[in-house]
């Protein structure tokens, strides 16, 4: 996008009055929240709309943009913030051209800082990440790791479907942070993947991208059950370059499992009187 001007203001064409499905035509190219944004711009200007205009729901929009409903938020939260839209909840609610003279530098600062910390959960989740995976292979159980792989077989059933497919995706997640024991890490992670819940709408979502996703987490949880903690730092390294060069951040470091000799160590499922079956955590 074209910082430069500070604002733009174009005429409004009769042709354009009601084209929303031909200016909100499916974005095809890498579907980040910018591309959305400026999809979006490119929308008032064409149509030429002003204040208190109405846009597509946001529903419709998602839609016509085929993106998924966290990115265009995302999206949507960053132009409110930059004063071009207004959103009413409610149901006499919606999306609102908040102005027509687009501040495109205060929109160009919005979408740097929100790049900012999509950086930053993406190197805090490579940090903690691993933590997680390891100590799941050390405490998970029989029942936690069945669990983790519903979710896997959850994805095979949906591959057709890419919403169902990320929400699988965040299930497993969530499944394996939960077979790591310790709650704090549990709400830790559950954050961070709520709050990358828009990058992960944002990235390709094809059956492709889906049976890779099936392939990638096969391997991490046969890792995790066979508590093979090499197995595990390599399938992590390749899924964070992967989700790095996506992303176009650089943050390749991680804290690597390690073996203190004399150290405790984790209790074995095997121990304690629920024959190796501990019950499940909420």
């Amino acid at each position: 996008m074209n910082t430069n001007a500070p604002e733009r203001k174009r005429a409004k064409d009769p042709e354009d009055s009601n084209s929303s499905a031909r200016i909100f035509a499916p974005i095809k190219a890498h579907r980040t929240f910018e591309t959305v944004i400026e999809r979006i711009i490119d929308a008032i200007d064409a149509k030429g709309l002003s204040e208190g205009d109405r846009l597509p729901n946001e529903t419709e929009m998602a839609k016509l943009l085929e993106v998924s409903r966290p990115t265009l938020r995302q999206a949507l939260r960053i132009l409110e913030n930059s004063g071009v839209l207004r959103i009413r909840a409610g149901q006499a609610g919606g999306v609102f051209v908040a102005t027509g003279m687009i501040p495109l530098d205060l929109v160009g600062k919005n979408i740097a800082h929100e790049a900012h910390h999509a950086a930053e959960l993406i190197a805090t989740r490579r940090m903690l990440e691993p933590i997680v995976y390891h100590l799941a292979a050390e405490n998970a159980s029989e029942e936690e790791l069945d669990q983790i792989a519903d979710t896997i077989r959850l994805m095979e059933r949906h591959l057709g479907d890419p919403g169902m497919v990320q929400r699988a995706d965040g299930m497993f997640h969530r499944r394996v942070a939960h077979a790591a024991g310790n709650q704090f890490l549990l709400r830790t992670m559950t954050s961070i993947y709520r709050d990358l819940n828009p990058l992960r709408g944002a990235l390709n979502n094809d059956a492709e991208h889906g049976r890779h996703m099936i392939d990638v987490h096969s391997r991490q949880l046969a890792a995790i059950r066979a508590r093979d903690h090499d197995a595990i730092e390599r399938l992590l390294q390749e899924t964070f370059v992967d989700l790095e060069e996506e992303f176009h951040v650089a943050t390749r470091f991680s804290v690597r499992w390690t073996a203190i000799e004399g150290a405790p160590r984790p209790p074995s499922p095997s121990a304690g009187k629920s024959g190796g079956k501990r019950p499940l955590r909420s």
